[in-house]
């Protein structure tokens, strides 16, 4: 990867179904309209309280419990968010 393109990896577009899904919800949640892979849920603007509503709209779009609180904290990157989603749905 050049140089060039770990700058802008933070801005690398949701590509999975997963990615997608949790960029609309911090969209709507944050009321932006562009979400990078590399985005993170805290440094967007979110706190308890927006954390509270996006674990609660991840809980309605795919089930109880496929993501944490805790995993939210250890991590905030929409990639990473992701990823755990996907895990806990395999």
């Amino acid at each position: 990867m050049s140089s060039h393109d770990a700058q802008t990896a933070q801005g690398a577009p949701p590509m999975s179904a997963t990615e997608q899904a949790i960029a609309e919800i911090w969209r709507s949640l944050f009321g932006i309209t562009e979400v990078g892979v590399g985005d993170d849920f805290f440094e967007l603007g979110g706190n308890s309280l927006t954390a509270i509503k996006f674990l609660s709209r991840v809980e309605e779009r795919f089930g109880v419990d496929v993501l944490l609180p805790e995993t939210l904290y250890e991590d905030a990157r929409l990639s990473s968010l992701a990823k755990a989603v996907d895990e806990a749905m395999a």
